[in-house]
């Protein structure tokens, strides 16, 4: 294999092939964006300040009133077999210039009945008895401003910054002097205070390792979270999921106290611009530059005079762009932080996700901008930058280039990617699971090959025959690190959620929207039904709180150490991880996807974690329960295109 300066050279040859057109697109964007400012945003600068986006709310969250289909907001196919994936949508999609967009439609249940909606919105606002105790005459001022929200009664959404943005007559002077419609000091979650001005990331005092809670500012929990920096997402529907202190929302990752947006870079398969540049408003960062790298849209660029969007264009049958991660530059720094929630508003507030957050990176002293400057001894910076440059795009070329300049030596994670290609030579080792398969060779301890590896995931590709085929012969000997094909092959469990596991979750069987496993890929495979558990994160407080989050680890047999911890994008299919060609020596991938392995060697120079409760300090916490509980007889896995004909917690049958 080269060295890395080896690597390096090539790496910086390909730099300087593309720089030119980076350089040239970068010109045309510029124009580009001019050129939209100045049609769509025909105002002053004192103007843009004061002016309330308007748009109109879009229909992404599972609602709590009757529903009959479903939209599946997260498919990882790499079968033959086309799905039919049921959809609630009934308003086309916007047209984003002349990208080809993929529509979901909504339903018609799905939406209030027409005059329903019309009676609602027809509603003067200035008929509204607004009691003087409850409100200023200023606040009503505002409030007749703002449009009605056009769901009207049935709107579903918990997000403050719809609240606010959108006027909602029912939800007035509902349980004491303010507003339904509150403001947003009053909605904003304790993880997103007011900017202050304080040193980001410091290191956290003894005591604040001991104590860390969820009273505490998301800057202050981020600090304490270290060594791990592993954080959830908060459920509105569960409330107890808001004491965990290791929980987030949108705005904390634009807090002001992690440092002063630049601009950004957000990669991801399922945009929702209204949603996204909602909370980089509440961020105060709405107007810096933005690039989004995305599989599906909903919105309008030209809606937005900050934003740069390119579609990503796979080159296999059944892949997709399925990589969650968010990039932000400083004045004085660069952070990366790696998850699994599309840009929608049901990912983020009704389903279980996963995030790594990285440390503050800052700049390289005497303006150096290597390859192998500031690496860390993980490679985070190369394999990053090598992974932005697969994608052959200008921009991503002119973001690896922005890397560089940064120091990455305080990285104890190793950045694990896929990238679309027929992988040969030193290349095969570089991409999905061998990239697994390698490093956990070279820096776990050796455990014994009864120790099982746990796959959490939210989507299932098709395997093969049987368990060898794939499954265990293939990934399962890569999470132990083994060089070759093995025997006996390890056991692989694998945590899906089951049909009542869905019905009895906080939307139903709505609750289903993130789990894509269909029937007829499951027909294949029943073998699969022996290494199904249960979804249960009871000590979390998330066991009705379905996943979307992708983890991957290994346990001791008391199921109190693990050997590693791979929280990624990548679902259990071949398109993702990578499939074995040639005997062996060609690794083909159809999907991008991203991930961090985090491992004792890099984080303690220990083998193993201890696992315990959220919150104790150097100590890791998972998602879900251990042990696992196994499928108890007869149970199914959740399929998303079968009728369920048994009432969910809200009395819904499905579809």
């Amino acid at each position: 294999m080269n060295s890395d300066e080896e690597l390096a050279r090539r790496l910086q040859a390909e730099f300087d092939e593309e720089a030119r057109a980076a350089e040239e697109q970068v010109r045309h964007d510029a124009s580009f964006a001019q050129d939209v400012a100045s049609q769509s945003h025909d105002v002053s600068e004192s103007d843009e300040e004061i002016e309330e986006i308007s748009q109109g709310a879009r229909h992404h969250v599972m609602p709590h009133v009757s529903t009959r289909k479903l939209q599946v907001l997260d498919v990882d196919t790499e079968d033959g077999n086309k799905a039919v994936l049921p959809k609630i949508n009934n308003s086309p999609h916007k047209k984003v210039s002349s990208r080809n967009v993929k529509e979901h439609n909504l339903s018609d249940e799905d939406e209030p009945s027409t005059s329903q909606t019309s009676k609602e919105q027809n509603v003067s606002v200035d008929s509204q008895k607004l009691p003087n105790n409850d409100i200023t005459k200023s606040q009503e001022e505002k409030v007749k401003k703002r449009p009605l929200c056009k769901f009207g009664s049935a709107c579903y959404r918990k997000n403050p910054w719809h609240l606010e943005e959108f006027y909602h007559p029912h939800l007035d002077y509902k349980g004491g002097g303010t507003t339904g419609n509150s403001n947003r000091e009053n909605s904003r979650d304790e993880g997103s205070e007011p900017p202050k001005k304080k040193p980001k990331d410091s290191a956290p005092d003894e005591a604040t390792k001991k104590s860390i809670s969820s009273k505490m500012s998301f800057p202050s929990r981020l600090a304490a979270s270290k060594p791990f920096n592993l954080f959830l997402n908060k459920s509105f529907s569960i409330k107890e999921t808001h004491e965990d202190p290791l929980t987030l929302v949108f705005p904390d990752l634009l807090n002001s106290q992690l440092g002063e947006v630049v601009e950004s870079v957000q990669l991801n398969f399922m945009v929702d611009l209204d949603f996204l540049m909602s909370n980089y408003k509440a961020g105060g960062v709405d107007r810096k530059p933005l690039l989004v790298m995305y599989g599906e849209m909903e919105g309008d660029p030209k809606d937005y005079s900050s934003l740069t969007c390119v579609k990503v264009n796979l080159p296999f049958l059944y892949g997709t762009h399925h990589t969650k991660m968010m990039i932000f530059q400083y004045q004085d720094g660069l952070r990366v932080v790696v998850h699994t929630a599309n840009l929608v508003p049901d990912d983020w507030y009704e389903k279980t996700q996963g995030f790594w957050v990285s440390p503050v990176f800052p700049v390289l002293e005497n303006g150096k901008s290597g390859l192998l400057d500031g690496e860390s001894p993980t490679r985070f910076k190369r394999d990053l930058i090598e992974y932005l440059l697969s994608y052959k795009a200008p921009d991503l070329t002119r973001w690896s280039n922005i890397i560089k300049k940064y120091d990455f030596s305080s990285c104890n994670v190793v950045f694990v990617g896929s990238t679309p290609g027929y992988h040969i030579g030193e290349y095969k080792d570089r991409w999905g699971h061998m990239k697994v398969r390698r490093i956990i060779r070279q820096h776990a301890s050796t455990w014994k090959s009864s120790s099982p590896i746990i796959v959490q995931c939210s989507s299932i590709g098709s395997l093969g025959k049987d368990a060898k085929s794939w499954l265990s012969g293939e990934l399962g000997i890569s999470f132990t690190g083994a060089a070759a094909l093995c025997p006996s092959p390890p056991l692989v469990n694998v945590v899906y959620p089951s049909e009542d596991d869905v019905r009895n979750s906080s939307q139903g069987w709505m609750g289903g929207s993130c789990l894509p496993y269909n029937s007829a890929t499951h027909e294949k495979q029943t073998w699969l039904l022996q290494h199904f558990h249960v979804w249960r994160s009871e000590k979390r407080k998330r066991t009705r709180v379905m996943p979307h989050i992708k983890t991957y680890t290994r346990l001791n047999k008391s199921c109190s150490s693990a050997q590693f911890l791979l929280l990624t994008s990548a679902n259990l299919s071949k398109a993702a991880w990578g499939m074995l060609q040639k005997q062996n020596t060609q690794l083909f991938i159809r999907s991008y996807e991203a991930g961090v392995l985090i491992l004792p060697k890099f984080l303690n120079d220990g083998e193993e974690f201890n696992l315990s409760l959220p919150g104790t300090p150097d100590c890791l916490s998972l998602p879900y329960d251990v042990p696992l509980a196994p499928y108890p007889d007869g149970t199914m896995p959740w399929l998303m295109n079968t009728s369920k004909k048994q009432p969910d917690i809200f009395g819904r049958t499905y579809p």
